[in-house]
């Protein structure tokens, strides 16, 4: 099997995670930015010893980068940063079931390509919500 797209999909993940801090009632985007850049990177930890080859130990990682994801997501009042957070969330939740897909599609390379093609969208996907949280915080 060939983890070559997933591991790629795992970089880029990794790498769509630059927060940076915000300067700082109703929640500023400063103070909402603060919050969601010490929960993701609190998360982020999840994701540093992922093996994709290992589909149940990257799925349950992924899972929890997606919790940490919807618990800072709850965390949160000011909208635009809820919704950034949030959008992001909702690529690790379509990453985790991908995982999920690549373990049930295990010899068949139809279904690998499918779905190392679906783990590419999605990690160019996370990539994007990762950007565009940055902008708000950066």
């Amino acid at each position: 099997m060939n983890y070559r797209k997933p591991a790629a999909a795992l970089a880029a993940v990794a790498l769509s995670f630059g927060l940076t801090a915000c300067g700082g009632g109703e929640q500023s985007v400063a103070d909402a930015c603060k919050v969601a850049e010490k929960e993701v990177k609190d998360a982020m930890g999840d994701l540093n010893g992922i093996n994709p080859s290992d589909t149940d130990e990257a799925t349950k990682s992924i899972s929890s980068m997606g919790d940490a994801l919807d618990k800072t997501e709850k965390k949160l009042e000011n909208e635009k940063v809820k919704t950034a957070v949030g959008d992001l969330s909702a690529e690790f939740d379509k990453l985790e079931t991908a995982f999920a897909d690549l373990k049930a599609a295990d010899k068949d390379t139809a279904k690998l390509t499918e779905v190392s093609e679906r783990m590419s969208t999605i990690s160019t996907d996370i990539q994007k919500k990762g950007e565009k949280l940055d902008e708000l915080c950066g």
